[in-house]
């Protein structure tokens, strides 16, 4: 189980969350691309406030922020992509 931000609408930041590169965090204009999940986790708990990219239900990815943070188990480090965006629009 890891400690993860949890964005208004529902959504976590995850290990599907990465792209080809890897995983983009940070506010608008100040972001920063972290290849591996657990380094981009720890640096988005050192955040004042977390910012993650992730895709909205129109798969286009955008900036949101942490509004709380939950426990989700991540052992198979596979989340299914539906579960990353349940309740965005």
């Amino acid at each position: 189980m890891l400690r993860v931000p949890v964005a208004r609408d529902g959504s976590v930041f995850a290990p599907a969350l990465r792209r080809s590169k890897g995983y983009w965090i940070g506010a608008k204009g100040s972001e920063s691309l972290v290849p591996d999940f657990l380094d981009a986790l720890a640096t988005l708990t050192q955040m004042p406030l977390a910012r993650w990219r992730r895709p909205n239900a129109k798969g286009n990815w955008g900036i949101v922020s942490a509004a709380d943070w939950a426990e989700i188990d991540v052992d198979q480090h596979e989340i299914a992509r539906s579960d990353v965006i349940q309740g965005c629009t």
